[in-house]
């Protein structure tokens, strides 16, 4: 997996659970699907947090968008 303009956010989400950022709302829906991406793509982590499952949300209000990172375990793990 390369080095990508949208690593710093993803890897704050891994560590922080919650990300703020402020940017052009027209670049909303790009950074959103780029974000959806790297977490796709990172198969380490998915293989850390197991047997939970990650699950990413976003919340937009004017310019500010805020990513959300949850855990919760699997229907087959209760």
């Amino acid at each position: 997996m390369g080095i990508s303009y949208y690593d710093p956010i993803w890897d704050a989400l891994k560590r922080d659970k919650q990300v703020s950022i402020s940017v052009n709302r027209a670049l909303h829906p790009r950074i959103i699907k780029a974000v959806k991406k790297r977490k796709w793509l990172d198969v380490g982590y998915k293989i850390i947090i197991e047997p939970r499952i990650a699950t990413l949300s976003h919340a937009r209000e004017d310019s500010k968008l805020t990513f959300f990172l949850t855990h919760s375990l699997t229907a087959e793990d209760l």
